[in-house]
């Protein structure tokens, strides 16, 4: 029974880590569409995300059915705890990169003025995606470590950094919608995509905590 346990864990935690990969090289090709302009790259990244609630209800499935057969406790409960956890917060933070590349895709044909905000707009961008690394590579860590401190401090660092850099896209957006009034609907639009990223990274933060809970135990706080 340990061995059927273990292989149906190790199968949740390899379906986990591809949903995490997808999102983080999904995210990096649609940043790397924002700066080059290049369309097709961010029509690339939203296809490549395309079915990330069906992986999600396998990834579910298989953890309920975990629960179900071997009722496991102590730090294996928090391990599958943890897992079912995180397989929603990276379905969410999938949605929001697929809105994430089809705002790109409207922002490359349109004529919406951006070099007021282009510079606080990347620097933000680039932020949420440091945050989402970090988030990514604790999703590997089974035992508590010093590479997971400080991965926890990095995307604690790094989501403080998306909020501070916000203030200023969300400023900077303002200043634009009143300066150029007739595209008032693209940069609200535009600055609610924004918005969306800033959660990237805060449920990033979130998939850290739960990887530090599954393996420090302690209390968890979301």
């Amino acid at each position: 029974m340990l061995e059927n346990y273990k292989k149906i864990l190790e199968k949740s935690q390899e379906r986990i880590t591809e949903l995490a990969q997808d999102a983080l090289t999904a995210y990096e090709m649609t940043l790397d569409a924002c700066i080059n302009e290049d369309d097709a790259k961010a029509a690339e990244a939203r296809a490549l995300l395309k079915n990330t609630h069906d992986r999600n209800n396998k990834i579910d499935n298989e953890i309920i059915k975990t629960l179900a057969l071997f009722s496991p406790e102590a730090r294996d409960l928090r391990v599958v705890v943890a897992y079912f956890k995180i397989a929603g917060e990276l379905t969410r933070i999938t949605d929001y990169i697929r809105n994430y590349a089809k705002n790109v895709r409207v922002l490359i044909a349109s004529d919406l003025p951006m070099e007021a905000i282009r510079d606080n707009s990347l620097a933000f961008q680039r932020s949420a995606l440091a945050s989402l690394r970090a988030a990514v590579e604790s999703i590997a860590m089974e035992e508590p470590s010093e590479e997971l401190e400080e991965l926890y401090r990095r995307v604690n660092v790094e989501e403080s950094k998306c909020d501070d850099i916000f203030s200023l896209v969300e400023k900077d957006t303002i200043q634009q919608i009143y300066a150029t009034p007739d595209h008032a609907s693209e940069l609200v639009r535009y600055l609610a995509t924004m918005r969306k990223i800033e959660r990237v990274s805060d449920r990033s933060v979130t998939i850290v905590k739960l990887i530090y809970f599954a393996n420090q135990g302690g209390k968890l706080k979301l």
